[in-house]
């Protein structure tokens, strides 16, 4: 797997669509209702459930999150709030179809859609130091019976879980700090009935490594006088909820959770808000890349050429091998079975992977094999 900074290329790129005579093929134009843009979220600046979790990603369900790290010599940090604004903002997106992270070891980092892993200004992979600013929509699910609800947050380190109620966001659970496992309880319950939804924000930060863990939890209860009374209420620990070194194994505090009527929100708790169109990580039908040919064109331009067996959008990725950098090139988001795509600005002497791009209109994603070669 490629590990490359947090940089861009900057390189000049032109993308046609033609057939083999060198004439424009007729793509077929997307619904506007789709919203249906590969540019907005980036397949190189795309991290699709880093943390596993295991739901499936729908088109308008999950969660949304801006990533933000602090650079290397950084003092580390012991408030979520602060890794905004004195850290630094990546420009990866992530989403994920829930957020269930019971305690374990983090160090895979963040896997962007095109291989590379997001590092700090080192190269280090990113595993420490790092904070999410999470949005999403919480509702009930199809299991989950009308009433009112107290929430909570399960996490090492700080997590801060906000609503909107009348237009303001209030905090709900602030489990914020440097800290081990701890469970963290509402200030406050919500009601929760089958039309009602809240937009909401979850804040989580990792500090200094080695241990991660975040799970919002919530549990039906009868009265307002239930809230903060459950005994595991600021109770930490990262081997008292989990056993971190047996793939993160249950243990009886967590178990009693259970037992007292808490759960873990899933995806079918989380839609995205309605500022989000579209849940890039969706799993939709693939198309197969065919036919791939990569021209040098000399004076730095290269031509690359492929085939889909279903329409799909056309873009090339370009990796510079000897610094790292790479690039997606722009796209027309028009779908096409017969594909063309010029770069420009490319370096003589320099030699870079050189890989098709192709999305479908249900989001399936795929990426052709490596082709290497130097430019000229």
């Amino acid at each position: 797997m490629r590990t490359t900074k947090i940089a861009s290329a900057l390189i000049l790129l032109l993308a046609t669509a033609c057939n083999e005579g060198g004439t424009e093929i007729e793509g077929v134009n997307l619904n506007p209702e789709n919203y249906f843009d590969v540019n907005m979220f980036s397949l190189n600046r795309l991290v699709c459930d880093p943390f596993g979790g295991g739901g499936n990603q729908t088109p308008n369900g999950g969660l949304k999150a801006n990533l933000y790290y602090l650079e290397d010599g950084s003092t580390p940090l012991s408030h979520v709030a602060d890794y905004f604004t004195a850290g630094t903002k990546s420009d990866k997106i992530i989403f994920f179809s829930q957020i269930n992270v019971p305690t374990r070891l983090f160090n895979l980092g963040f896997p962007t859609e095109t291989g590379n892993t997001i590092s700090k200004d080192s190269g280090e992979t990113l595993i420490e130091n790092f904070a999410l600013e999470i949005e999403t929509v919480i509702k009930l699910g199809p299991n989950d019976e009308p009433g009112l609800y107290e929430l909570a947050l399960l996490s090492d380190d700080g997590s801060v879980l906000q609503v909107r109620d009348a237009g303001t966001y209030v905090t709900v659970v602030d489990n914020d700090g440097t800290h081990p496992t701890r469970f963290g309880c509402a200030s406050r319950s919500i009601q929760m009935n089958a039309d009602d939804s809240y937009i909401a924000k979850i804040h989580y930060y990792q500090g200094p490594r080695d241990h991660i863990s975040v799970i919002p939890m919530w549990r039906k209860i009868s009265s307002d006088s239930e809230v903060g009374t459950d005994v595991s209420c600021g109770q930490q620990g990262n081997s008292m909820y989990f056993d971190y070194n047996n793939n993160s194994a249950p243990k009886a505090a967590y178990n009693g959770l259970l037992a007292r009527g808490w759960k873990p929100l899933d995806s079918n708790n989380y839609e995205l808000p309605a500022s989000i169109p579209i849940n890039p990580c969706t799993n939709g039908t693939a198309p197969i890349i065919t036919n791939i040919a990569v021209r040098d064109m000399y004076d730095g331009q290269i031509q690359v050429v492929w085939n889909t067996n279903i329409p799909a959008t056309a873009q090339v990725l370009v990796v510079n091998m000897d610094t790292g950098q790479e690039l997606l090139t722009y796209s027309d988001n028009v779908l096409r079975t017969e594909h063309e795509v010029f770069v420009q600005g490319l370096q003589r002497n320099v030699n870079y992977m050189v890989q098709a791009v192709s999305v479908s209109d249900t989001y399936g994603k795929t990426i052709s094999y490596a082709y290497n070669l130097v430019i000229r």
